[in-house]
């Protein structure tokens, strides 16, 4: 792998790389880290964030070759199998998230989007998150992530079989370099950095909801409800905790790498907190004024 001094990868032979980002697993804080990697001309962002993210293949597909071809690193809320439709070697990274937590940020998100496709119709009918789970007007309460990762398109609310768990399993092992965990993030970055060979991996937490710690606990039937419609992402999540136990052991240096990287980040934070994290605050205080201007009657 080809490496230049300001740490971006240069074109050559090497594969490009697909984020495949799953809403609500700190993935907008991983993708400013991933984007690091690469100059701004390899990097092509897949837009799914308000849409359906399957739609994200066919606009894809839609694209000449010559653009299908530049980008090195491709990111966005889409699902597996994009890299059919790029002319070139392909690898995936992911990040996981328990799945309880999951479902929580993602009816919050919805909750206080102004402009995702849920919220009109969550807040308009006052659904709660039980509401919600039961309604099935979102795909993402239901194996979100099994769903993402097998690359299924069309199957129906409630009806996911043990077979899309399995070819969710046999992708992971087939195109995915990495598959981290939200809630093991520093470590996640330790693995892409030796998958990689990447550096400059400090960040800040981005996009981190604002109402995490005001949540009501969820009722004995709504965890009822979040188990029974998402047995396939515990036992994916399962899975990948195993595999990405197993990859931490096979390298001897992890832990030291991990302590170091750590104490590193520590001191990048209160610069990165000016730098980055205020901006993206004002933006989306700016952001929220003008939604609301706009639904005011």
């Amino acid at each position: 792998m080809s490496v230049e001094r300001n740490g971006s990868r240069t074109a050559g032979n090497d594969k490009t790389v697909i984020f495949l980002h799953i809403g609500k697993t700190a993935g907008t804080t991983l993708r400013k880290i991933l984007q690091r990697q690469f100059r701004s001309s390899q990097v092509m962002l897949v837009r799914a964030r308000m849409r359906p993210r399957e739609e994200t293949l066919a606009d894809f597909a839609r694209l000449p070759e010559s653009q299908r071809s530049r980008p090195r690193l491709i990111l966005g809320h889409t699902v597996f199998g994009l890299h059919e439709y790029v002319p070139r070697p392909c690898t995936y990274v992911t990040v996981l998230r328990n799945p309880t937590s999951l479902v929580l940020s993602q009816y919050q998100f919805v909750l206080r989007t102004t402009d995702h496709r849920h919220h009109q119709v969550v807040t308009a009918e006052k659904m709660s998150l039980e509401d919600y789970i039961e309604s099935g007007v979102s795909v993402e309460m239901n194996n979100s992530q099994t769903r993402a990762i097998s690359g299924d398109l069309d199957t129906p609310y409630g009806q996911c079989r043990p077979e899309m768990l399995e070819r969710a399993k046999e992708n992971l092992e087939a195109h995915f370099s990495v598959a981290g965990l939200t809630e093991r993030f520093d470590e996640t970055l330790i693995m892409l950095m030796k998958a990689f060979d990447w550096s400059r991996l400090y960040y800040v937490p981005t996009n981190v909801s604002p109402d995490r710690g005001r949540r009501e606990p969820p009722t004995d039937r709504t965890m009822d409800l979040i188990r029974e419609l998402n047995q396939l992402d515990f036992e994916l999540y399962r899975y990948v905790g195993d595999r990405f136990e197993e990859a931490i052991r096979r390298h001897p240096t992890f832990q030291q790498d991990l302590a170091r990287f750590r104490k590193v980040n520590a001191l990048y934070r209160p610069f990165g907190s000016v730098r980055r994290v205020v901006p993206q605050l004002l933006y989306g205080k700016l952001k929220q004024r003008v939604g609301s201007a706009r639904s005011a009657p």
